[in-house]
Order: structure tokens, then sequence, then C-alpha cells
């Protein structure tokens, strides 16, 4: 099987080298010439990729501890060469647990506060290489030119590893007209923001030709997707998933566990035609279908439409399904008929398990879920429905909700007759109650709101934090000029200053002595000791006057932070300015912010009229986006960066790290410098036309 898989690696690579670039209209990008590709999943084993100890001469002693992940298809094992004396305590009956010493025994199990790395296992090093191209997709039956996919598969592979692994993955740029940058989604990258993967940011983009290596360790474990951070890039197809196998709050079969389900929706056209009417007129273009793990169907069925996703289910067991929102706009209602789903995780955070017959999905968050029959149901198939959310979509007509099948006979093919559940469609995140992590935080009051001037101890230096802007309104900014283009005035949202934009070849780490930021970069300092919390609250207001061009528009934003979980101290659909007058931002009154082991994610829906909370821990250095995660709104501009302790960046980002990041600045100035490189190479002004990122 390696053998193949290298052979396969070889044949793809010579295959991109030899394509040819073909220009047909006016797009920033356009596809090199291949066969579209409709949906070929790679099992991970097909990924071309090396699992290794690196502390260790003999990487496979006869008592290493090895953990058989609980999947469907294929084998993957789970091993710890460094913890000698453990030994394999996760399995049915008892998914809690993962690791148990045989003499003392020591536990690494669900309880294990995996925010503190010391007390997460020692895995093993596993790599991977990935391939950015331009490809032409077929999805849904149409094929939409100007596909940007990873490995000539969309989705991308499934990147796996196991809980204290770390994670190298090698990313090569075959794109003809595009950088790239490659993000881990809700990976914190601790002491390691050089690996965030955000253009501008983190690191200039990788220009084509040009290789990248990203590296983190996986202190935290669940499931989620790695995509493009450049621009616009990933809703055209550069997304891919990625598991970090651990244990969970609940009980299921070893062989009932399925691959990670990506849901998305879809256009025909490049998300980079839609975006001058974005820029136009603010708002969002209209999607066309929804997708299911890269499958879905378009018009009439013809020979060239895919079957729709279908899977099959044991009866009488538990099937644990992976749920993740990798869409460009769309906010979705996922269920399955006559089934209920027991929640056992939120984006990366364990969570007492509770039962519901459908779950809220906003883009970028992710779900564990365990699936059950209804006991009372003696139907053999069911429908997956995937419901666009209302408020939270925007589609030409109404898609097809029936995305996928759940068999229980494998030669029963027809299709299902069920119906579905009654519940609401309400663009609104899952009941904040529900969502009860298992190893329990308590949050601190914000130390940017405390008045104070007095010399930090431990060596840090002195700050005054009286100023600190802790409250944010997110807005459509009529603006123009440098350095936006078109530089006349245009719609924009922005969160904080200006609507956001970077400069790719200057980005915020490579720029730490800088104390002069302009208003596009929208940032915001952190600075605290690293057992203090900054809190941060983001309203979506309304009905309020326009304020030096920025337009209040009544509409829901999935909020993401680099970096951090983050805990969601509240959530309310109640107007902040209404309510700042009777809320203290402090800890005394826990029915209005609950600070008492809140619920905490990555991203969260900030309510159309309302407002959100927010809180992480001052303990990560570094340049950290919070965004919106539609994607066409973060390329608008609605984006900030905070910058988190800046003093104590360089502790972590010098030497050889710093050379490497350099290196690609330098690649991607040569690479730019030519304008024979740009789509409109008789206009080199017109290369960037949104946020950068």
């Amino acid at each position: 099987m390696k053998l193949h898989a290298v052979w396969t690696g070889i044949l793809y690579v010579f295959d991109l080298l030899t394509l040819s670039p073909e220009r047909s209209k006016p797009l920033p990008e356009t596809p090199l010439p291949a066969v579209p590709v409709s949906n070929v999943p790679t099992p991970a084993s097909e990924i071309p990729h090396k699992f290794y100890d690196d502390d260790l001469t003999d990487a496979s002693p006869t008592d290493l501890p090895l953990i058989p992940v609980p999947r469907r298809e294929g084998a993957f094992n789970c091993t710890y060469p460094r913890m000698r004396g453990f030994e394999n305590c996760h399995g049915p009956g008892n998914r809690g647990c993962w690791l148990r010493h045989q003499r003392t025994k020591k536990e690494y199990n669900i309880e294990t506060d995996y925010d503190d790395v010391d007390k997460v296992p020692r895995g093993i090093v596993r790599e991977y290489w990935l391939q950015i191209a331009d490809m032409p997709i077929s999805p849904d039956g149409v094929t939409m030119e100007h596909g940007k996919v990873f490995n000539r598969t969309y989705p991308g592979p499934w990147i796996e590893a196991c809980w204290g692994d770390t994670i190298k993955v090698h990313v090569t740029n075959k794109l003809r007209f595009n950088g790239t940058s490659i993000h881990f989604h809700g990976i914190r990258m601790l002491h390691n923001v050089q690996n965030d993967g955000v253009n501008g940011v983190t690191q200039c983009p990788i220009a084509p030709g040009d290789t990248y290596t990203y590296e983190f360790h996986a202190s935290q474990y669940g499931s989620s997707w790695y995509h493009s951070h450049y621009s616009l890039q990933y809703g055209d197809g550069a997304v891919g998933p990625i598991t970090i196998h651990g244990p969970a709050t609940a009980d299921f079969d070893s062989n009932e566990a399925f691959k990670p389900l990506l849901l998305t929706d879809w256009n025909h056209r490049s998300v980079f035609e839609d975006w001058p009417n974005m820029l136009d007129t603010g708002s969002v273009p209209e999607m066309t279908n929804i997708l299911l793990n890269g499958i879905g169907q378009f018009g009439p069925s013809s020979r060239n439409t895919p079957e729709k996703y279908n899977i099959t289910f044991n009866k009488g067991h538990a099937h644990f399904m992976r749920v993740i929102n990798t869409a460009v706009d769309t906010t979705f209602i996922f269920t399955i008929d006559n089934h209920t789903l027991q929640v056992i995780e939120a984006d990366f955070v364990p969570i007492e398990p509770y039962n519901t017959s459908n779950i809220l999905v906003g883009i970028g968050q992710r779900y564990h879920v365990l699936v059950h029959r209804d006991p009372e149901t003696t139907d053999e198939n069911y429908w997956i429905r995937s419901i666009p959310a209302r408020k939270c979509s925007k589609f030409y007509c109404g898609p097809d909700e029936q995305m996928g099948i759940v068999r229980y006979n494998e030669s029963n093919m027809k299709n299902p007759i069920t119906e579905p559940f009654l519940f609401g469609a309400s663009c609104a995140d899952e009941p904040y109650p529900s969502l009860k992590p298992k190893v329990k935080w308590t949050v601190k009051p914000p130390a940017n709101k405390d008045v104070t001037n007095e010399e930090i101890t431990n060596g840090e230096p002195k700050f005054d934090i009286t100023d600190k802007n802790y409250e944010f309104d997110v807005s459509l900014h009529n603006i123009g000029g440098a350095p936006y283009f078109p530089s006349k005035n245009l719609s924009r949202w922005d969160i904080h200053l200006a609507p956001f934009r970077i400069n790719f070849s200057e980005p915020t780490i490579l720029n730490l002595s800088r104390t002069d930021y302009p208003k596009h970069l929208s940032v915001v300092t952190a600075d605290a000791r690293k057992d203090q919390w900054i809190w941060l609250v983001i309203s979506a207001p309304s009905g309020i006057p326009s304020d030096g061009g920025r337009r209040f528009i009544p509409a829901a934003h999935p909020m993401h932070l680099h970096g951090h979980d983050f805990a969601l101290l509240r959530q309310s659909e109640n107007s902040w300015l209404k309510e700042r007058e009777h809320i203290k931002l402090d800890c005394s009154n826990e029915s209005v912010i609950k600070c008492q082991n809140p619920p905490r994610r990555d991203v969260a829906l900030l309510p159309a009229k309302g407002y959100i909370i927010i809180a992480f821990k001052a303990d990560n250095p570094g340049a950290w986006l919070i965004h919106c995660h539609i994607a066409f709104h973060a390329s608008s501009g609605l984006v900030m960066q905070v910058i988190e302790n800046k003093h104590r960046i360089r502790k972590h980002f010098w030497g050889e790290k710093k050379k490497e990041a350099e290196r690609v600045c330098k690649n991607w100035d040569n690479w730019f410098s030519d304008s024979l490189n740009h789509w409109e190479f008789h206009n080199p002004d017109h290369f960037q036309d949104d946020s950068g990122v």
C-alpha cells in the first residue's frame, strides 16, 4: 500500500508538471486543463505520508501502547513509543479512557486537561504531503472550470493523527496565478504562530512552485478541516478534513465510526467571478447547490450526475459521525429522519452528551454525534438532510435538502420515503445550556478592563491597559481610496477601525517593531499575564443611525478566533446598546455572564441584532485573526487581528523559524514582481481587490 501511495504521488506530480496554462476569460485565476474530478475520496493510507518517532533509535519497541482507532473503513493505529509502561484502555464500553499505566494506573482520559500541554500524551510524528493545483471539478454533475483542489481530489485527503502526535504537512503550490496559505482550523498553534497559515499575518503566501511545511502539536483532539486562507480560494474547492483521534464522552462500537461528513454550499462558477458583485452591492451572491462530502445532484439525472451520498448502518448500534460545515455562506441544520443525535463534542471540545433530533452547524463549526435509530421505526432507508438555516443562507432557488441516504440493507437501493422531524429553521446556535465542556474552565474577570499602571511581575514590562477597546460592532462601510482596490467608494464589511486589508509581502509577525498600525490592518493589542483573561464584546447592531459611512445591517455572523478556544460567556439576541448599561463585564452575576464552565469553542454564531461576549486566556503570544467565516464577508473586510503579548512573540519565533518565514516571503516577492505571473498582467495594480484573507 505504501509503494502504491508513493507511485500514485509520483504520477500526479508528473501530470501537474506537464500541464500548461490556457486563458479564456478575465478572471483573477484560471485552471489547468484536466479531466474534471467528480468525487474521488482518498483514504489516508493513499496520501503520501510517513509516520515515525523522532526521539527513539528503536521506533518499534515490543511493549509500546497501541490503540486501534474506531473506524468503518481501513485500519489506523495510535502508537506511543515514548509512553513506556502504558497500555491501551480505549474501547467499546470505555471510550472515555485512552492510556493507562500498567503499574500506577495513571490515565490519560476524557478528564485530562488537554489545555495543559504537559498533561498530554507524547505521540509520534505524522508527516503528510499536499499539492494544491487548478483543476475542473464536477461534484454535482456540472463542471466548475475553475476548481482549486488538494492532491487532485475534492474534498481534499483526510489527514489523521492521534492525541499528542506532532503533525507535519508539506504544502506545494502548483496554482498558476495564485499564492496560497493553509490554515488548520481550530488548531491552537501554541507558541507556534508562524504555522497558523494566514498570509499577510503569520506568513507570506506560498508562491507558485514553492513548498512550505506546517508543523504543529496535536494537544487537542476531535475533527476539523484545513483550508486555504488566501482570499476566497477555499470556495473553489481547497478544503479537506482533519481528525485527531482521542477519547470520547460516550460509548460506541469500533466498526461504527465513519469518516468526516463535510457540508457545503456550491456554485458552478468560481467564487472570484462572484466577488465583483459582492463589492458593488455588499450582498453575498446566491448559491446554486448543496454538497455532502463533495457529492450533490443538479437538474435532471444523467450519466454524469453522481448518486446521492449514502452510508450503511447496522441495526442495534450507535453510529459515530463527524459533521463539519465547510461552506462559504450557508449555515446548515443537519438531521437524519427517525434518528436521534447524541452530541458529544463541539468543535475541539468534548462535552457532556445531550440528545436532539437536529443540530445547527455554522460555517467552521464541527460536531461529533452518535446516531441512534428511533426504536419505533422499521424502515430500511432514511434521508440525511442538510437544510439551509433561515436568514443564514441565500440560494437561487430552494436546493434539495435530501442530500444523503442511510441504509440498513445495502441491497435495498430504493429512495427513502421517510418524513423529516418538525423543528424550526431559524439561524441560532445550539442551545447555550446544552454545551457543557467535560474539562471545566473557570474564567476570571477581564484583564483588558482593569485600571492599573503597576509594574507586571516576573519580568514582564510595564503597560497601561486602561485604554483597551473591548467592544466591537459589525457594519457595512462605504469606503474607498488607498489601499483598497478599486479605489472608489464601495460597500465593505468591517468590525473595528476600517475594513481589513493585508499586504501579502508584509506579514505582521515579520514586522513586530511596528507601532503605527494603519486602520486597515485592524489591530487590537492584548497585553496581559498568561493567567489573565482578555474579554471581547462583539455586536451586530441594527436600527441605529449611520456612523461615518458605516451602515448597521441586521445579519448573523459565524465568528472564528484563531490561536485559542474561547469561552462563550454570553450569547444574546438582544441589543448590546440597550443592555450594556445594565451588564457589568465581570463575574459577579453568573446568571448573566457565565464564568463557571461556560460553553467554549472556536466558532460562535453572532446573532443578528444581538451580541456575544467571549474570553480567552492570554497564554499564546501571536497575531491571531478573529473574523466572520462567511468567506465573502471575510474577503470584504470583516476581520481584525489580535496581537497578543507582542513582546513575547520573538521568544518562540526566531532563528531558523524566522529564516524560513523570510525565505517564503523572498520567493513570494520574486514571483509577484514579474507581472507576467498576474492574471491581468497588463494591469499590475489589479492583483488584490479584497482583504487578502
